[in-house]
């Protein structure tokens, strides 16, 4: 006589499909993860708006040519180093990123304004100088920043920060806190002097 076996009945997930009581799940990190990655990027193209500031200063000093390798070196760290600091799960990177991406985001639409206006000041920044009709360029770096500044700013990104630290604390899964053995009997407590008759 052969038995067949049935699927089980009920409708309920298999043990261990979901965690233990009291236990969250852990945030997704990829909003976070990439928006580290983008600053990273972006510190690297300021960076290398820094060296071509350089590069063009050691033929020919100009201001604005100063002002952009001032500019690029600022957003160049602010970048990299909110990049990074985020990808190790440091509160200050979100913060460094978000001042970083906007500044980036507030130069462009600066130099887009004083080539709108038509002001004969030039203006350099992210290795691009509008007097050579690259203004088109800037868009490389207006969009990433965009992406960067929303995706450092999202509750998710908060939420995979704040993971890493609730992680280290150790949690009771739903159950009140349990006190200790109580005492033996006869033996003083730790830290009480003895009773003097």
């Amino acid at each position: 006589m052969t038995f067949q076996h049935y699927p089980p009945q009920g409708g309920y997930p298999a043990p261990g499909a979901y965690p233990p009581p009291g236990m969250a799940r852990q945030p997704s990190g990829a909003t976070g993860i990439i928006a580290g990655v983008l600053a990273i990027l972006g510190g690297l193209w300021f960076l290398a708006g820094v060296v071509s500031h350089v590069v063009e200063l050691s033929h020919y000093v100009i201001s604005f040519l100063v002002v952009g390798a001032v500019l690029d070196f600022v957003s160049a760290a602010l970048l990299l180093g909110g990049g990074i600091l985020l990808l190790v799960r440091k509160r200050a990177g979100r913060v460094l990123t978000v001042i970083g991406s906007a500044g980036a985001i507030g130069f462009v639409v600066l130099t887009f304004l004083f080539r709108a206006i038509g002001s004969s000041f030039y203006f350099s920044y992210g290795g691009v100088m509008l007097h050579f009709g690259f203004g088109w360029l800037l868009f490389v770096v207006l969009i990433p920043a965009i992406v960067t500044l929303v995706l450092a700013l999202i509750p998710p990104t908060g939420r995979w920060l704040e993971a890493k630290n609730t992680a280290a604390q150790p949690q009771n899964f739903g159950y009140p806190p349990q006190p200790g053995y109580p005492p033996a009997p006869g033996a003083q407590q730790q830290g009480q002097p003895p009773a003097q008759w």
